[in-house]
């Protein structure tokens, strides 16, 4: 942008006027008083910012008089019909400049029924500086984003209203953040089905011609955390339509990180480290279970963290169907290990249902955990199949121990902890549990919270960009744009 002579000397008048202001007012700061003197400085450096924006932006309407008549985006001719005032609320705070605008002039054909597509007025100063129809500016617009996907929407306007001399409500920064989310999510949903075009051609061919370095082991680890939702707001089942309340839907979410030699020493495998995440690798994804495309998304943000690069993949999980047929379709050659926490709460679930709270269940599923640490599944099976039988519960066709006794066949090549320990692998899936509450409960699922699908939809790729550091490259690359 020009600076004519004008402009400049306009400036330097504001900057004199405002520095004579902040020396007046700093000579009243005692020695010492350095919290008074920031204070101070803040405030003047805002005041000035103030200033000089709307000299920048009101300069145009005196460099040149405005067209009498203009052509308008809804194709009418529209006339000049004054000045009008436009209050702009930005990162120094709120700014007021004058605008021409201009109100459509329908032929004489037209006056009785007007287009109706008709804008009726305009202010083509708005359209120029990127705030048609908007009273915040776009740094705003990205400041309260980032801090909603941080904080509640009321802490995140707090937080703000706190650096910058202006107002705003916890609805009014959830109304700024909602399209910024939604493109995240628009730009997340075009990336997948750019994968899944590539992976009809060949899902397996590794790019050629390009030098990449190493991983040795990559991490993939996976879990579900449900959400409250606005009842009437998604399909409900019959059970759910007779109760009252509120209705609850799965979060699904993944992390990925590659692995590096950890501190930790196996409890499993003497003289074997347990691998750690390597630093700064640690990368998030969540999606809403009913929206789909969870898989391919995990799949994407894999490749995005060295999947191609990685010598062996790791899939951890609490042993749920649907993370094993998602990691076969995307992650085929995977070894799947079922987190030795959720088997072991298996078998205190066994206990407890046998033999109640009582020193027996407690001697019992001790022994029973020390089976399973040792990958004995197929010996525990039978220890469970061993144990006097009980009724189902309510609604169950079958008791807990023979469900036990399912899920620990189904998972035995899954629970071979001293193999995998032996070749230091990470064997409990607290990542995924640390990342559904990082990326989900610690910003969804405080007290009264509840969503619709839409809000939910554009929180969560949102946050997921900035627990990943992407958010800021998204929004000079992409929606800035």
């Amino acid at each position: 942008m020009e600076t004519n002579e004008r402009l400049r000397k306009v400036l330097r008048k504001v900057l004199e006027e405002e520095l004579e202001t902040f020396l007046e007012q700093v000579s009243q700061v005692k020695e010492g008083e350095l919290e008074r003197l920031e204070k101070q400085v803040v405030q003047s450096s805002q005041a000035m910012g103030r200033k000089l924006m709307e000299a920048v932006l009101n300069s145009r309407l005196h460099e040149q008089r405005p067209a009498a008549r203009r052509e308008g985006n809804c194709g009418h001719t529209q006339r000049l019909v004054g000045e009008r005032a436009k209050e702009l609320i930005t990162l120094v705070g709120a700014v007021h400049f004058v605008r021409p605008y201009y109100q459509c002039r329908p032929s004489k054909d037209q006056e009785e029924e007007p287009k109706k597509d008709c804008s009726h007025g305009e202010a083509p100063a708005d359209a120029l500086w990127g705030v048609h129809e908007q009273r915040t500016t776009a740094g705003v617009q990205r400041l309260i984003t980032y801090l909603s996907a941080c904080l509640t929407f009321e802490e995140a306007a707090e937080t703000l209203c706190r650096c910058v001399p202006i107002g705003m409500t916890g609805r009014q920064a959830g109304k700024l953040m909602r399209p910024v989310g939604e493109a995240v999510a628009a730009q997340e949903d075009r990336e997948v089905r750019l994968l899944q075009e590539a992976a009809k051609q060949a899902r397996s061919q590794r790019q050629q011609g390009q030098q990449r370095a190493i991983i040795e082991r990559l991490y993939i680890e996976l879990d579900g955390v449900l959400v409250r939702m606005r009842r009437g707001s998604v399909p409900m089942e019959k059970e759910e339509q007779q109760r009252k309340g509120d209705v609850s839907r799965e979060i699904k979410a993944g992390a990925v990180f590659r692995a590096e030699r950890g501190a930790k020493r196996s409890e499993l495998a003497p003289g074997v480290y347990v691998d750690t995440p390597a630093q700064d690798s640690l990368r998030y994804v969540a999606r809403r279970t009913a929206k789909g495309g969870f898989g391919w998304l995990l799949y994407h943000l894999a490749l995005q963290c060295g999947l191609e690069q990685a010598q062996q993949v790791v899939v951890l999980g609490d042993g749920a169907p649907w993370i094993w047929n998602l990691a076969a379709e995307h992650f085929p050659q995977g070894v799947q290990i079922v987190d030795l926490y959720h088997a072991k709460e298996h078998v205190w679930e066994v206990a407890h249902a046998v033999f109640g709270r009582s020193t027996t269940g407690t001697a019992w599923a001790m022994a029973a955990c020390s089976v399973l640490e040792q990958g004995q599944v197929e010996a525990l099976v039978c220890v469970i199949e061993a144990l006097p039988p009980i009724p189902p519960e309510p609604g169950q066709a079958r008791s807990i121990p023979e469900r036990a006794v399912d899920y620990f066949t189904t998972n035995a090549q899954r629970m071979r902890y001293p193999v995998f320990r032996a070749q230091g692998m990470h064997i409990g899936s607290g990542i995924a549990q640390a990342a559904c509450k990082t990326i989900v409960s610690t910003r969804a699922k405080r007290s009264g919270m509840r969503w619709t699908p839409e809000g939910l939809d554009a929180l969560l790729p949102l946050r997921v960009f900035v627990l990943n550091a992407t958010y800021d490259s998204f929004w000079e690359e992409t929606y800035a744009a």
